[in-house]
């Protein structure tokens, strides 16, 4: 994940993050359908591969819009 706040990345890209999230989650908790993989991400608090590339990007921007401004 580390970059993808700065570099930006397309659906493939960001399909095959969520395919290996997908893949631990199965190799944790075993065989289940596709709907169980975000039923277990949404209740332990595992965000899409969207939302964090989406909320590290933010922050990135945030982080250096304040030095910019600070810094004049």
């Amino acid at each position: 994940m580390y970059g993808l706040d700065v570099c930006p990345s397309n659906s493939a890209d960001r399909h095959s993050l969520q395919f290996s999230i997908n893949k631990i989650i199965y190799k944790i908790f075993g065989a289940m359908d596709k709907d169980s993989y975000g039923q277990i991400s949404e209740y332990f608090g595992i965000p899409s591969v969207v939302q964090l590339i989406t909320n590290r990007h933010d922050r990135f921007l945030n982080i250096h819009r304040v030095r910019k401004k600070g810094a004049t």
